[in-house]
């Protein structure tokens, strides 16, 4: 098991970046069966969450193949899986690198340290750029150093700083959902919805990003305006090296990913597949202490990468079998009979774009994932005869349902990983703590949909 679960990821990593280029039945056989592997192999460090996926998986499976034409909407289905496994391995895998650098640590802490006046926009800001390299990495980087710079000398833990830090945390972090090309939320919806303008998403889903932190920032202003000031201490000195190395690797991963659509012509999620496990070797190996040589650093790499292979199996698990579930749902609901019946032409497009974020939030509150609904959501609105508003703006709104459900959803990822690490109950993470923000935000959303569409 610690080697086949390593090489499985590998090979079916592998697999999909061939299937996706050179194509062929043979490449997209041995994917599928390369899927079926991992999520056998990865029972093995499955959490109740893969169970219960696998399990609902599996029943569907066997629905889909009862109808006509089952057969081929599974190999579909086992196909958007696969895709998303791997973009989920080599994305993720990034963190393999980061986490071991001192880059992000020290930016890290410095985000930490800022003054009163500054440090919601700092923690903010820096769970949302943390998150481009390290997705739910940063999440589980920040959290402790929240908590150990909310402590007092005697051990006790300041409550009030400990909810607006992590409360800041996930309001900055959910919002690279909107943009952020290294989000599973991008590969998603970037795979459902080709005639988009992908420009035009990451301009709003930027704009909007900063808005909603601002926001964010006024709201929690607002909300402990009757606190007593407080004196700071000293501000750490600016970490520059530290932040000249992340926005290297920022522009090496961004300028790797543009020169790759360019020459070959590929979409961006699988460019960044490409690039990623490229720059996480690279990032890896100038991390080399001075009596380390270089090939042993190299040698390095195999042992981190197999110390995380059980975490990267159950994401890939997770996210692969939710893609599966959405895409099947599809299939085994007669989603396309319904939408022949639906007549939205007389209905305004932002109407039908401000019910995508609601869909979505509420099926957070009962457990169910968001990339289920969001693959499910848009295999239905691709039956509709006539889309209700512009497909840009379908996949920003299913973006902008997304991430709100990261900090208003007791069952989000995000969540559940900020409260395995502060021992705070995801309910109060969320509802008590962020389901105003999460209001306002929504209705600020409405606004843009109406501009989007006027």
């Amino acid at each position: 098991m610690k080697t086949s679960l390593p090489l499985t990821l590998i090979a079916l990593s592998a697999g999909v970046l061939w299937a996706n280029t050179l194509g062929g039945v043979f490449a997209a056989q041995i994917v599928r069966i390369l899927f079926c592997l991992l999520c056998i192999l990865g029972l093995a460090t499955r959490s109740i969450r893969e169970t219960i996926l696998l399990g609902v998986a599996i029943a569907l499976a066997l629905l889909v193949l009862a109808k006509p034409q089952g057969y081929s909407a599974l190999l579909i289905a086992l196909d958007l899986a696969a895709y998303f496994a791997a973009f989920i391995v080599l994305l993720t895998a990034l963190k393999i690198a980061a986490e071991r650098s001192q880059s992000v640590l020290k930016v890290g802490r410095y985000l930490i340290g800022q003054p009163t006046g500054r440090r919601f926009l700092a923690t903010a800001t820096g769970g949302h750029i943390l998150g481009v390299f390290l997705n739910f990495g940063a999440v589980s980087l920040m959290a402790p150093l929240i908590q150990s710079a909310t402590k007092h000398l005697d051990g006790s833990t300041d409550p009030d700083l400990e909810r607006r830090q992590l409360s800041a945390l996930m309001r900055g972090f959910a919002w690279i959902l909107l943009w952020a090309p290294t989000t599973l939320t991008q590969a998603v919806l970037l795979t459902l919805f080709t005639e988009i303008d992908l420009t035009r998403i990451v301009l709003i889903g930027t704009a909007t990003s900063v808005l909603m932190m601002v926001i964010g920032y006024l709201y929690d202003r607002f909300e402990w305006r009757n606190l007593p000031v407080r004196v700071d201490p000293t501000a750490p000195d600016c970490p520059r090296r530290s932040l000249l190395v992340l926005g290297s690797v920022c522009v090496l991963l961004i300028g790797a990913v543009a020169t790759l659509q360019m020459a070959m012509g590929y979409s961006t999620a699988l460019s960044l597949m490409f690039v990623a496990p490229v720059i996480t070797l690279v990032w890896f190996v100038l991390q080399k202490p001075d009596d380390i040589t270089l090939p042993a650093q190299c040698a390095r790499f195999w042992p981190a990468f197999t110390t995380n292979a059980p975490g990267l199996a159950r994401s890939a698990m997770a996210l692969g079998l939710s893609g599966f579930i959405g895409r099947i749902l599809a299939e085994v609901l007669p989603v396309a009979a319904i939408t022949a019946q639906l007549d939205l032409s007389v209905l305004p497009g932002w109407v039908f774009l401000a019910a995508l974020p609601v869909l979505i939030t509420l099926g957070g509150q009962i457990a169910l994932s968001p990339i289920i609904l969001v693959v499910f959501i848009g295999q239905a609105i691709q039956t509709m005869p006539a889309l209700p508003a512009d497909p840009t703006n379908i996949v920003f709104a299913l973006s902008a349902g997304w991430a709100i459900s990261m900090f208003a959803s007791p069952n989000a990822t995000a969540t559940l990983l900020i409260s395995a690490t502060s021992n705070i109950p995801p309910t109060t993470l969320t509802w008590r703590w962020n389901l105003r923000y999460a209001a306002i935000c929504y209705l600020v959303l409405v606004a843009i949909f109406v501009g989007l569409e006027a």
